[in-house]
């Protein structure tokens, strides 16, 4: 997590640009930088200029020592910087950074909000400050950030941020045009792709849903994102139902002689205690009854098979009533097979 922020802070710090109030930026430096020739500002500042240093070469100073995670230095010259002139926005942005990476989060809250105390448009600050509410799963605090950046700024990445804060937060109205406009720059977003799946599915449309199932298992299919690519489901609903929070899993693979098309994933308190699934079984298929209902209980390592068959492939809301019936203990059980150690 700290690496992917860290990337994610220095890719938005080479394009930035800040507020000043005077003009400290070093060309040399700058494209020293740009050149990842970090120990080569350090070296020339310290051969050509002698402490105190300038404004300028603490930022620099600080800079370099940011690129290379030397936190400690980094953050030594841009308190340096910041003491020489108050009203000198970048040290502070960095600072944020590094203390951001550093997991000192209400510091870099502090200094991203100095940010915005200098420059009310600088819309980077909002969106870190963002990034850290989401991380801490406050995502009112969230949303109201990446809002602010978002109306600055009406990038793909802002309009992400939004669709996804306001699925958290459940207000699927609200995130489906998000979601959608952010499918029209991306429309092969795994993300994206099974977010619009869950809002639809929350919604009842399933049929609407269905084009974006087709969409989530070519984007599958095609990949190169391993992280993607060794996902054997993707999920398309979640609820809560007798103090279970239960996610709704659909199966990419849907082949074989025997598969699970659907699986329901029973947490409490965080934790999977079983699963409950729609079965696909080409021997019982023979019988009139391809689709049949399953229960399998985690630590017993226990599967069972209910009374409950289907001629065909259920409709999604039939499916989630005998869920709950299995839950409730009311769908008998027609075999079970506990696994041989």
């Amino acid at each position: 997590m700290k690496k992917l922020l860290l990337t994610l802070a220095l890719s938005l710090a080479t394009s930035l640009c800040f507020a000043q109030g005077k003009n400290y930026v070093n060309e040399r430096f700058e494209k020293l930088d740009k050149e990842e020739q970090f120990e080569s500002i350090i070296k020339e500042i310290e051969e050509n200029s002698q402490e105190p240093y300038s404004v300028s070469d603490y930022f620099y100073l600080g800079l370099a020592n940011f690129r290379m995670e030397k936190d400690d230095e980094a953050q030594k010259y841009f308190k340096l910087a910041i003491q020489e002139d108050p009203t000198f926005l970048r040290p502070y942005y960095y600072l944020a950074g590094s203390f951001l990476y550093t997991e000192k989060y209400e510091d870099a809250i502090a200094n991203y909000n100095k940010c915005i105390e200098l420059d009310k448009n600088f819309s980077s600050a909002y969106k870190m400050l963002g990034m850290i509410y989401e991380m801490q799963d406050d995502y009112p605090s969230a949303l109201e950030n990446f809002t602010k950046s978002y109306e600055l700024e009406k990038t793909p990445e802002s309009t992400y941020q939004m669709a996804y804060t306001l699925y958290k937060l459940n207000d699927y109205k609200k995130a489906k045009p998000y979601v959608e406009s952010y499918l029209e720059y991306d429309k092969d977003s795994f993300s994206m792709t099974n977010i619009m799946i869950l809002i639809l599915y929350s919604n009842g449309e399933y049929e609407k849903a269905s084009t974006y199932e087709k969409q989530i298992r070519k984007i599958w299919e095609t990949t190169s994102d391993e992280s993607i690519k060794k996902q054997p489901f993707f999920i398309i609903y979640s609820f809560n139902y007798n103090g279970y929070d239960i996610d709704v899993y659909e199966k990419f693979d849907q082949s074989g002689k025997f598969y699970y098309p659907l699986t329901c994933n029973v947490c409490s308190n965080g934790k999977v205690i079983k699963t409950v699934n729609l079965e696909y079984d080409a021997i019982t298929e023979e019988f009139g009854t391809p689709y049949l209902l399953g229960m399998d209980e985690i630590e017993s390592e226990t599967h069972y098979t209910m009374n409950i068959g289907f001629d065909e492939f259920p409709d999604f809301p039939v499916f989630i009533k005998y869920v709950k019936l299995v839950l409730d203990g009311k769908v008998n059980v027609g075999a079970s097979s506990t696994r041989v150690k």
